[in-house]
């Protein structure tokens, strides 16, 4: 059997810890597999199968010291990935940010696979070093959108697919569904990480133009490093929710969902959250660019829109929610899942 090491840069509820946990349990679960990644209650150490090989933040007084933790961080991903690497045949690596990685297979001889999520619109000295190997090691490469992989110069020493995510059947268990005629037509939900990029502050925008409305925002961050970063502009209709394991219960209670994603600071390769609301039939309000529009077909099973205009987005959930309306799209998005299944 082939003894694959899986390198992931966070173990955390993000979308790309999700779809690497998705990937292990999946096409994993009858074998037992080691992930170097950071130590912590994430995803990833929910997954039976799973044997973490710890990076461990340094912290004092229980914060992280800017600049040091994190440099301590990448110097611990290259002592584990040297120190273990040699005992594996294949080195998955889940993004491209984990270079070293990709780095050490290459003078290991290892194989190695990038499971491919992002396409960086700003570019750190990091994230630049990181694509500069990603272009020039061998390796098979599985992008999760044709906008991705075309994102990405094409290598003869590289074979690349599209494989988009698929949401595996213990998500799909959980699944209740809201029957349409006994849903309220007023919640919304959008599940998102801490960032500007990923346009909260136009989805607080939104809500306060709609106070008839109940907004809700997932994110995975702790309570006090959310409100500290909205600085306490919530209006009364936006209900705050930290890190959640479990989304089951938001999806549940909510009838459309927003991603809000501003393309000129980052541009959304695929969208599982939108996979995932598709399982309960419902319907997304998605940006017009990127791997979302793989997902979402504009007028059938939500919108693809310029998510940067309030305006357009106000009018566009006001459409989606009337009754009229409504019933179609819930339907279309039940029917558009079976595509990615």
């Amino acid at each position: 059997m082939d003894k694959i090491l899986f390198i992931h840069q966070r173990n955390d509820f993000t979308g790309s810890t999700r779809v690497l946990a998705n990937v292990i349990e999946t096409e994993f679960s009858e074998q037992q597999v080691s992930i170097i990644t950071i130590a912590g209650n994430g995803l990833l150490t929910s997954l039976p199968n799973v044997c973490i090989i710890p990076i461990r933040y340094l912290l004092f007084r229980g914060k992280r010291i800017p600049i040091v933790t994190s440099l301590l961080c990448q110097l611990q991903a290259w002592i584990l990935t040297l120190y273990y690497g040699w005992n594996y045949n294949t080195f998955y690596i889940n993004t491209i940010i984990p270079y070293y990685a990709a780095i050490i297979g290459r003078i290991y001889g290892k194989k190695i696979v990038y499971h491919v999520h992002e396409k960086f619109v700003t570019k750190s000295f990091y994230v630049t070093v990181a694509e500069y190997v990603f272009n020039h090691v061998k390796s098979k490469r599985i992008f999760v959108s044709e906008y991705l992989k075309g994102q990405y110069p094409a290598k003869d020493n590289c074979y690349s697919i599209v494989k988009y995510n698929t949401l595996p059947i213990s998500f799909l268990l959980k699944v209740q569904l809201v029957p349409i005629k006994d849903r309220e037509l007023k919640n919304l939900l959008m599940i998102t990480s801490l960032t500007r990029a990923k346009g909260i502050f136009t989805y607080i925008e939104v809500a306060k133009r709609h106070p008839c409305y109940t907004f809700r925002l997932l994110v995975s961050s702790d309570i006090e490093t959310i409100m500290d970063f909205l600085h306490g502009d919530i209006p009364n209709n936006l209900k705050i929710i930290p890190k959640q394991s479990d989304i089951h219960p938001f999806l549940h209670i909510s009838d459309l969902l927003l991603n809000l994603s501003i393309p000129s600071l980052w541009i959304e390769t695929f969208g599982m959250t939108i996979l995932e609301a598709m399982a309960y039939g419902i319907p997304a309000v998605v940006p017009n660019v990127g791997g979302p529009v793989e997902l979402i077909i504009n007028g059938y099973n939500g919108y693809c829109i310029d998510v940067t205009d309030v305006d357009a987005v106000s009018e566009t959930i006001q459409k989606a929610l009337s009754i009229k309306k409504y019933e179609y799209l819930a339907k279309n998005s039940i029917e558009r899942l079976k595509s990615f299944t």
